[in-house]
C-alpha cells in the first residue's frame, strides 16, 4: 500500500473510483482537478499492492476558522477490510489536525464505514433525514481524537 498525494495523471481513475463507490450519486469528473488545484493538502491517493489506485480521501477547509471538512472518502469494494481506509483516514486526520480544531463529516447511518469512523474517534454530532434530498439521511460526525479507540 502507497499513500501519497495525486498528480492530474491520477485524476481519471480517481473519479472511476468515485463513480464505482457512489453510483450516480458522485461528484463531477471536474471537481476532483479544482480540489487538486485547492486543497492539495487535503488531497490524498492510496494504491494497492500493485500500484493501481485503490481509494482516495478528500478534506477542506470550512468557512469558519479552525473547521474542516472531510469531503470524500471513497475505496475499491475489493480492497476493502484490509486495512487501507484506516490508513488513509489516519494519514488526513492527522495532517489536518494540526490547523484545525474540528474536523467533520458526513455518513449515511447505514454505512459500513460509519464503524470505522466511530473506531477513529468521531462520534455523531448532529443528523438530518433529507441531507442530500429526500429519503439521503446523514449524520454530521465530528472527530475527538482524544477518544479514538486504536
Amino acid at each position: 500500500m502507497t499513500l501519497r498525494q495525486p498528480q492530474l495523471t491520477d485524476l481519471a481513475a480517481i473519479f472511476g473510483i468515485e463513480q464505482s463507490v457512489f453510483g450516480s450519486h458522485v461528484y463531477p469528473d471536474f471537481f476532483f482537478r479544482q480540489a487538486f488545484d485547492l486543497w492539495r493538502d487535503g488531497f490524498w491517493l492510496i494504491e494497492d499492492e500493485t500500484g493501481a489506485p485503490a481509494g482516495y480521501a478528500i478534506a477542506a477547509p470550512s468557512e469558519r476558522p479552525g473547521e474542516v471538512w472531510v469531503l470524500s472518502l471513497a475505496l475499491l469494494p475489493h480492497c476493502r477490510g484490509c486495512g487501507m481506509g484506516r490508513r488513509l483516514l489516519e494519514h488526513l486526520l492527522a495532517r489536518q489536525a494540526p490547523r484545525a480544531e474540528r474536523i467533520l463529516l458526513t455518513v449515511d447511518p447505514s454505512n459500513p464505514a460509519a464503524a470505522l469512523y466511530r473506531q477513529l474517534g468521531f462520534v455523531v454530532v448532529g443528523g438530518e433525514d433529507d441531507y442530500f434530498g429526500p429519503g439521503e439521511t446523514r449524520w454530521v460526525m465530528e472527530w475527538r481524537g482524544d477518544n479514538a479507540a486504536g
